[in-house]
């Protein structure tokens, strides 16, 4: 009976009217009836992008997304390269999981996407870039789910991390990457925010543009603010009310507590007249077995997000994970729901998810289909192998958190 009324939840969200505006009030997002709206949601992580510790990208060990398209080019010709990456797009994520998302009683979508999504290597863009973005769009807003647009990759890495697509060595042991001194680089990633706010201006679907994930290779907060800022502005030039996503991942300290990932890695909005922000953190305690160190680092949070009140502006946990601890999980969703701090797990479905650290708000099943050797298999071979990695085929809820999304969500 209970899938029968989500099922039915489901159609009748198919036909409803079209999401509401949202906007930044004081400390909160609100509709246009001025009602407060807290996000809750999931990335869809590794689906638009490879990260290959948690997704089938490929079992010869290439190490980041650009390796593999690389390997595909040079093998079978770009053309086909981008029909395979297709294929498993296609098959990852489908409009079955947005169902599954739906019924878990969440209303927002992080969406991950990369520069190579949009363009060539050489900075082309591509005829049919936007379509898989498009399509998410549309049919998350269909069952009213909001999209946010997540820059996880941008030209010349944000970061060296795989996590932008490409790993990038880092230069005299830093931690920069090329993006925050190349200026074409910066000018491109400029001109991809320009074609998005342009695509997706008047979008009520679009909940917020999340200029750069993570941008710990940062040389300094002060570099930080003025990259931000000049991307701020040029979507601003285009879009004066879409909602901007500025993230606070950054690991200079500046000499003072409370730099790292917290709040004071960005300035009060108010000095930068920046309007229509939505501030958003990532939290992760790496220590796997404590349930009561997740639980702290949890409440740290939320007393830095006290601290900053008067900023007055909305707060977005956009990445985090509490491993596998129910109680830790439960006091978490619970403490965002009280406090009024929207967030975003990390993630909808992994790989690497278990029991153990809940990577995936689906996990993979056991046996797993096998992953494609990119560097021997043949285009027919890839293309089957990684059909077989859709969520009906290749993986299973995560019962626990289900059930804390249950307990702790209000239900519609």
């Amino acid at each position: 009976m209970k899938s029968l009324i989500i099922s039915l939840l489901i159609i009748c969200t198919l036909h409803a009217a079209p999401l509401p505006f949202l906007r930044a009030d004081n400390n909160q997002l609100v509709d246009d009836k001025n009602q407060p709206v807290l996000l809750r949601g999931v990335n869809l992580g590794s689906w638009l992008i490879f990260e290959p510790w948690m997704s089938p990208m490929d079992a010869s060990g290439l190490k980041d997304d650009y390796s593999a398209r690389e390997v595909l080019e040079k093998r079978f010709g770009f053309a086909k390269a981008e029909e395979l990456i297709g294929v498993y797009q296609d098959h990852y994520i489908t409009s079955a999981d947005l169902d599954h998302i739906r019924a878990a009683g969440l209303n927002c979508i992080r969406l991950p996407f990369w520069y190579r999504n949009l363009q060539k290597e050489d900075g082309t863009w591509l005829e049919d870039g936007f379509k898989r973005i498009d399509w998410c769009i549309t049919e998350a807003g269909k069952r009213g789910i909001y999209t946010i647009l997540d820059l996880h990759g941008a030209p010349g890495g944000q970061s060296p991390g795989e996590s932008t697509g490409r790993i990038r060595k880092p230069e005299h042991n830093s931690m920069q990457a090329d993006f925050w001194t190349n200026e074409a680089q910066l000018q491109r990633t400029e001109e991809i925010w320009k074609r998005v706010a342009s695509r997706y201006k008047g979008r009520s679907e679009v909940v917020a543009l999340d200029l750069l994930n993570e941008p710990f290779g940062a040389p300094s907060r002060s570099r930080l603010h003025e990259v931000y800022d000049r991307l701020y502005k040029a979507v601003r030039a285009i879009d004066p009310k879409v909602i901007i996503s500025l993230e606070t991942c950054w690991s200079g300290n500046e000499n003072s507590v409370g730099y790292g990932w917290g709040w004071n890695v960005l300035p009060d909005p108010r000095e930068k007249n920046w309007t229509q922000v939505l501030y958003q953190l990532h939290n992760y305690e790496w220590d796997w077995k404590s349930a009561e160190k997740q639980i702290s680092s949890t409440d740290r949070q939320i007393k830095d997000w006290q601290n900053h009140q008067h900023w007055k502006v909305p707060a977005l946990m956009g990445e985090f994970n509490c491993m596998g601890h129910e109680v830790a999980w439960k006091h978490t969703i619970s403490a965002f729901e009280k406090h009024g701090i929207s967030w975003t797990m990390w993630s909808y479905k992994a790989t690497h998810g278990s029991g153990d650290d809940s990577w995936g708000l689906y996990n993979m099943i056991k046996p797993a289909p096998p992953k494609p050797d990119l560097q021997k298999d043949d285009a027919e071979t890839i293309a089957a192998k990684w059909k077989a990695w859709s969520t009906e085929k290749a993986f299973a809820p995560n019962p626990m958190l289900h059930r804390v999304f249950q307990q702790t969500i209000p239900q519609p």
